[in-house]
């Protein structure tokens, strides 16, 4: 052989040595504890310190299980970690898995020569991830990048935790004394089941594997990790495991999100009786300069926008409630629309606009008639049930019990138009202990609730005009939407000139999934936007313009 050959293997070895060089292993620590377990409390503190001074060879899931006692942050998510209990057979709390064996108390489990020696074989497989705060800051995208630098036998699960990676409580959350809790399994993504990734079977390729995940249930969003890792279910084995903080960096000048709103003024309520709301917004400063003044501009159903001036200061990541002045609005037989956009942030644009906008589907109360009949049926504990109605005065109208029989009992009521009224029915037995029903003049029933459990059960109703209208009549016909239901290419067709006219399409959660920033339509131009990649349901398409807030409603199939 010449030397031009030696020259060519010389250069392929080279070229070769990286591609299949295995990579180092990290290792990983699965934590099964709980805020009322005893012996929990001794063994936690004990293996803290060796975790901390080794996370560069380990990271650690914390799950926080059902039993013993109470523990709070088990109710957060408690499906999904008794899976992992399941998955290992854990019986007992303490219990600690150091890539996937466990060793007995914790502390032999968990010390630095064991932590050493599960790092020591090299890795088939590297993993890299990447955390990406949502522009609304109520979610993250999490990329995953798996590499394969060597084989390996079985096939390799993915699975990808959300953590926060402390919780601090003022008290005990629990009866064992502990207020600090690390590395708390929050969300699997997709699930625990995981991701197969034994398509990628050359040594050398990779993939990306992208999630998002919606916050939910946390304490502080500011404080969340992704850990991944690969293994195999057959055997249990560990291929790897990496971690990555959620890193938060502040846009550079004025930025607002809106995080979260409500139609009614408290998060998570949905209904409204009568004409006229309060609504209620949840804003973050994530933009590097101090936010002292706002200017918020709301509507409801595409009506006339109404405007609010907020001062205050409010630092990067810190987050006000704002509480709106009352709105009136024409109410829909079942769904409205509430929009609010904050136009001005310190007298200026906000530099990132498609965050300041926020869509809140919300619902009109059932109406009846003046002359309506209220029925309650007791069951198995009439003496242990009773209710009252009171009107929008807080004015008892009616009530009734607690009762000798479980018969049903009628009562007749007269209202008064464009007044609201509640239904408040109080059981103290645990059990299903009765329904109560509305009926109007004609005998229609409006609804229909079961009493289950010990407390009150609560029911709006109003006697106001709800208006049956096709989606869209209240935004003065500026523009229109086909087709709809759509699969491919939703087109908006403007109906009157629109100037600095800003598109943006969300999800019912508020999701921004299409922008188009600031143009100029007129009379009978189109635009397109593409939608073949979004997931059927409903959506909510809105434009700010100069000439108000319009919104329109789209189906995706």
């Amino acid at each position: 052989m010449n030397l031009k050959f030696y020259f060519f293997l010389l250069i392929a070895i080279a070229i070769w040595q990286p591609v299949t060089a295995q990579t180092p292993r990290k290792a990983l620590v699965e934590h099964f504890t709980q805020a009322s377990c005893p012996p929990c409390a001794y063994y936690n503190p004990l293996i803290a310190p060796i975790l901390e001074r080794n996370q560069s060879k380990a990271c650690k899931i914390a799950y926080q299980v059902s039993w013993p006692g109470f523990d709070p942050m088990n109710k957060d998510n408690p499906g999904e970690v008794q899976t992992r209990v399941n998955y290992y057979g854990v019986t007992g709390v303490p219990d600690v898995f150091l890539n996937a064996v466990s060793s007995g108390p914790p502390t032999t489990t968990i010390t630095d020569a064991n932590i050493q020696n599960a790092t020591l074989l090299p890795s088939p497989f590297e993993i890299k991830i990447e955390n990406t705060v949502q522009a609304d800051y109520n979610s993250m995208e999490v990329k995953v990048t798996v590499k394969r630098t060597d084989a390996s036998t079985g096939i390799p699960m993915l699975r990808v935790a959300v953590c926060e990676k402390v919780i601090e409580w003022l008290a005990p959350p629990g009866t064992n004394g502990e207020k600090s809790f690390h590395h708390v399994m929050k969300k699997f993504l997709p699930n625990t089941t995981g991701t197969n990734v034994s398509e990628i079977d050359e040594i050398g390729e990779s993939k990306i594997y992208t999630f998002l995940y919606k916050f939910d249930k946390l304490y502080d969003f500011k404080n969340l990790e992704t850990v991944a890792f690969l293994q195999n279910d057959a055997s249990k084995e560990i291929y790897q495991a990496e971690n990555e903080e959620l890193e938060l960096t502040p846009n550079p000048g004025h930025d607002i999100s809106v995080k979260t709103s409500s139609a009614t003024g408290v998060y998570g309520d949905t209904l409204v009786c009568g004409k006229s709301t309060s609504p209620v917004i949840k804003l973050i400063n994530t933009g590097n300069s101090v936010i002292t003044s706002l200017e918020i501009a709301y509507s409801i159903n595409g009506g006339s926008p109404q405007t609010h001036q907020w001062t205050g200061n409010l630092k990067f990541l810190a987050e006000t409630d704002i509480a709106l002045p009352a709105i009136g609005f024409l109410p829909n037989k079942g769904s409205n629309q509430l929009v609010i956009d904050i136009i001005k942030v310190n007298g200026q644009d906000d530099i990132t606009p498609a965050n300041n906008v926020t869509q809140t589907v919300f619902y009109s109360a059932p109406s009846t008639t003046l002359t309506s009949t209220f029925e309650l049926k007791p069951a198995a504990q009439p003496s242990q049930i009773s209710f009252k109605i009171y009107d929008d005065k807080n004015t008892v109208l009616v009530e009734g019990g607690p009762y000798t029989d479980n018969t049903a009992k009628q009562y007749f009521l007269t209202l008064e138009k464009d007044r609201c009224y509640r239904i408040a029915v109080v059981n103290n037995t645990s059990s299903l202990n009765g329904t109560y029903k509305l009926f109007d003049d004609q005998n229609n029933q409006l609804f229909q609730q079961r009493v289950i459990g010990i407390g009150t059960s609560s029911r709006d109703f109003g006697t106001y005009t709800l208006v049956s209208v096709v989606d869209g009549t209240n935004n003065g016909s500026r523009f229109s939407i086909y087709p709809n239901p759509v699969s491919d290419v939703l087109n908006i067709q403007f109906s009157s000139s629109m100037h600095d006219a800003f598109v943006s399409c969300r999800d019912l959660n508020g999701s921004l999934l299409h922008e188009i920033k600031g143009r100029n339509y007129q009379n009978g131009e189109t635009a397109s936007i593409p939608v073949h990649q979004w997931n059927p349901g409903m959506y909510l398409v809105s434009i700010r313009s100069a000439e108000g807030i319009f919104s329109h409603k789209v189906i995706i199939e």
